[in-house]
């Protein structure tokens, strides 16, 4: 999808990102491990730009996401919002950041209070900021409906009397309310139905348009992430494996992980019986600390001990395309452009 993207610096750069949950076990509940939920994850976002991040339920897209608003301590890494680094501030430094960006979860009822109404819901911030006047508020709610297609008389109802597109909008108008820069789109459509889907992803990119906004947009589904995105980066095991602009990468995709996602996206004009078989194997288990290639174990592939000792680190195979040096993921062909010799 081609759109107009701001140059200069980066809105958003992540670099090693890491995040491990802990494993209790036992009477006292002591640590006994940690999963690897996100694993030196590296990318950044421009001014306007929509970077697509895909991948298996389980893979670490959500924990990414809660990482970047801090709603998660980050184990190491780096992140950079507007050139300021907030790994870890603290949380009454938070206020400020939090303007410039703003979570959309995947599951409106969950994300909305049923207590409040719907000005209340989307005022809230502005509140919490404590900048506004009530009557600047009110204005600026009713402005905010109007923005994402509700009429004025929403206002005064409650989240259960709403439709689950309706929710999902009030919950982006509310991550609207403080002018935020960068939206983190958590899976925003996948709760709805299809037709409302279209709605509300067409209804995402009018606001990006209008009002220059960045979004991180996360989701399973493979062909609304070509629909939405500049970019997209590919997440497996924690660890994104390839990334590349959306046409490069869903034309040519180079790591097999990517491939098999691809591929097992449903076709009209395919035969059930002629369609691709799935990913073989299974997804490893996330307290795993075996070395070597992940998506190697998965499919037993034989040149996993190659892997073992191995930086996956993703390099750039051709410009603007960044794949991971993985001989149980790659053709040979793409092995040595990047210089690596399995067999040396």
């Amino acid at each position: 999808m081609a759109r107009e993207i701001s140059e200069g610096a980066p809105i958003l750069e992540v670099d090693q990102l890491q995040f491990y949950y802990p494993v209790q076990q036992g009477t006292f509940w002591k640590k006994r491990g940690a999963v690897k939920a996100v694993d030196g994850v590296s990318f950044s976002i421009f001014p306007g730009e929509t970077l697509g991040l895909v991948g298996e339920s389980g893979c670490g897209k959500s924990t990414v996401a809660r990482c970047l608003v801090r709603l998660l301590e980050p184990a190491a890494g780096r992140i950079s919002l507007l050139g300021r680094d907030i790994t870890h501030l603290p949380q009454w430094r938070l206020r400020e950041v939090r303007r410039e960006v703003q979570l959309v979860f995947q599951d409106p009822a969950a994300a909305l209070d049923p207590r409040m109404t719907v000005r209340r819901l989307i005022a809230e911030p502005m509140v919490v900021q404590g900048k506004t006047s009530r009557r600047d508020r009110i204005a600026r709610v009713n402005e905010l409906l109007d923005q994402v297609g509700l009429p004025s008389s929403v206002a005064d109802h409650f989240a259960h009397e709403l439709s689950g597109g309706q929710r999902q909008r009030v919950c982006i108008a509310r991550a609207l309310s403080r002018c935020p820069k960068l939206l983190v789109l958590d899976e925003p459509v996948s709760a709805l139905d299809v037709s409302v889907q279209s709605q509300v992803l067409n209804l995402l990119l009018d606001l990006q348009r209008e009002l220059q906004l960045a979004y991180l947009f996360i989701s399973h589904d493979l062909s609304v992430v070509r629909h939405m995105s500049d970019r997209v980066a590919v997440m497996y095991f924690g660890k994104i494996v390839e990334s590349a602009d959306a046409d490069q990468l869903y034309g040519h995709p180079r790591h097999g992980y990517t491939g098999a996602l691809l591929a097992a996206v449903p076709r009209v004009d395919v035969p059930a019986d002629q369609m691709p078989l799935p990913l073989p194997g299974d997804v490893p288990d996330p307290q795993d600390t075996h070395p070597g290639s992940a998506f190697g174990r998965r499919i037993h592939h034989p040149f996993l001990e190659a892997t073992y000792g191995m930086d996956l680190t993703p390099r750039e195979i051709e410009p603007g395309h960044w794949v991971a040096p993985d001989p149980c993921a790659l053709s040979p062909e793409d092995l040595a452009r990047l210089g690596i010799d399995i067999y040396s």
